[in-house]
């Protein structure tokens, strides 16, 4: 009679070859994923002007922003205004605001007032209107 079990000792040793390698894929997937790095949060230079009607903040430098993520808060120490991009006018009319690009704010400047530019994640500029 003929022993079979050579056979098996190579297909045993192949299987846990196998099973070595995909344990082996996983770790290093999961710890691959760890050196990704985050969102950058943007950095942005403004210039402000304003009239007797309004303010405009001017894209000076920087990365560009979605406008749909950009709120502008101006307060007197009493009372506080909020503009989103529903109520502020963008120039060129677009998406993202970028170098060259204007916010102009519907807000008439009285004077000494705290302004404040940020998205969800990052204030973006803070100052005094005057």
């Amino acid at each position: 009679m003929r022993d079979n079990s050579e056979g098996v000792s190579e297909v045993v040793g192949e299987m846990l070859m196998i099973a070595l390698v995909l344990i082996l894929v996983a770790v290093f997937g999961c710890s691959v994923s760890s050196f990704i790095p985050d969102d950058r949060d943007p950095s942005v230079t403004f210039l402000v002007t304003n009239t007797s009607d309004n303010f405009t903040l001017w894209h000076k430098g920087g990365d560009w922003v979605r406008v749909s993520e950009i709120t502008v808060t101006v307060s007197n120490g009493t009372a506080m205004e909020r503009f989103d991009h529903t109520s502020f006018d963008c120039t060129p009319d677009a998406t993202t605001v970028d170098l060259g690009g204007a916010i102009t704010v519907p807000h008439r400047p009285a004077g000494g007032e705290e302004f404040r530019v940020f998205t969800p994640r990052i204030v973006l500029m803070t100052g005094r209107l005057g």
